[in-house]
């Protein structure tokens, strides 16, 4: 066997130590599976721990129909709508899923909840259940700007976040369908729709404003209920002037003043209109017969001429009436607005947004 010398003696010595090092620190790092769990090294936290990305979120500021910002400090997941107009703005602008609770009447509307069948009822729109609303667990609850609940004060008690929202008259349409997509993120929507309004509502306007005064024909706006006139700053009154009529109605005190069947044939309307609830049972022609045969009215020459109209109220208010607005304009001035199709627009309305919507007749005759 060969000697080593002294040099040779060191560097095999190294060499030695060189290896018990190596097989040191591979038996550190190995993979091999000795079938004893390794004991885990206990580390200080030196971060907290991630958020999941469900939970992050951004504050969204919306402008209410009363105009006033609001913030909230995330997008909503859970909505309770508390008037039907809204509903149905939600679920045109492609936010059904979120709406959690409606009230009675918005239940009892099938075109809507068929859209949305998850929904439950929180009973009447005017003084909803406050147990009920807390058991869906809202982010948020959308009620009307112009008609707060009467229990508003109890639902504040209760941490109820509430938001004003109208989705009905026509002038704050555009606005108030904004305000939608931005707190449900469907502002791409939104624009769209709005956009529309906003076009179909400048083309008619614009139209109409060639007028003369006496182009303007005169017209009793009736409401609801029999003899409860259309009065200044009314939904109805708006969309009458932006349609190119005159109310006889304007110089009256009240949003809805009652009148006589004297009053109005001594006005001599060119145009008699009515709004028709969704809870009339007759068919519009015996709604309009019972109102030519009143006392007295078939000395008014919009009786004389059959000029008794009636609109369907989801075509009147809501969503739908820059079509109303359409129809209108097209009823008094039929030569200005040859070229407008209302009922095209309204095909159009139930193909983008909500399906079924043009199966009810919307006007009459």
């Amino acid at each position: 066997m060969r000697s080593f010398t002294q040099p040779e003696t060191i560097v095999a010595g190294i060499l030695l130590a060189l290896v018990l090092i190596g097989a040191a620190i591979a038996g550190c790092t190995g993979t091999k599976d000795t079938g004893v769990a390794p004991q885990a090294t206990v580390m200080p936290s030196v971060s907290p721990a991630p958020v999941p990305a469900d939970t992050a979120c951004s504050p969204v500021t919306i402008t209410q129909t009363n105009g006033k910002d609001a913030t909230l400090p995330c997008m909503p997941r859970r909505i309770i709508v508390t008037n039907s107009d809204a509903a149905e703005m939600l679920i045109a602008l492609g936010a059904a899923d979120m709406i959690v609770g409606v009230t009675e009447s918005t239940k009892n509307t099938s075109s809507i909840m068929e859209k949305i069948p998850q929904a439950e009822s929180i009973g009447d729109w005017q003084t909803p259940n406050i147990e009920k609303m807390l058991s869906l667990k809202p982010d948020v609850v959308i009620s009307y700007a112009s008609s707060k609940p009467k229990n508003l004060d109890q639902i504040t008690a209760a941490n109820i976040t509430i938001l004003y929202l109208d989705c009905y008259r026509l002038p704050k349409l555009a606005l108030d369908a904004r305000a939608v997509g931005t707190l449900t993120g469907h502002e791409q929507a939104a624009e769209r729709y709005a956009l529309m309004v906003e076009n179909t509502t400048t083309t008619v306007m614009r139209r109409v404003n060639t007028l003369q005064r006496e182009e303007l024909p005169s017209v009793y706006f009736e409401g609801y209920s029999d003899f409860t006139a259309a009065g200044p700053g009314s939904g109805s009154d708006e969309l009458l002037i932006m349609a190119g009529g005159s109310n006889i109605a304007a110089n009256l005190s009240g949003s809805s003043p009652k009148v006589s069947a004297e009053w109005v044939v001594a006005q001599k309307p060119a145009y008699v209109m009515k709004v028709i609830s969704s809870k009339e049972t007759r068919p519009f022609s015996g709604v309009a017969r019972a109102m030519a045969n009143r006392t007295g009215w078939n000395t008014i020459p919009a009786v004389a001429d059959n000029r008794i109209h009636l609109f369907n109220s989801g075509i009147e208010y809501g969503p739908k009436s820059y079509i109303g607005l359409a129809y209108t304009a097209k009823i008094l001035h039929p030569d200005l607005f040859a070229d407008m199709d209302p009922k095209a627009m309204l095909d159009e309305y139930a193909a983008q947004y909500i399906a079924g919507s043009n199966m009810t007749a919307p006007v009459y005759p």
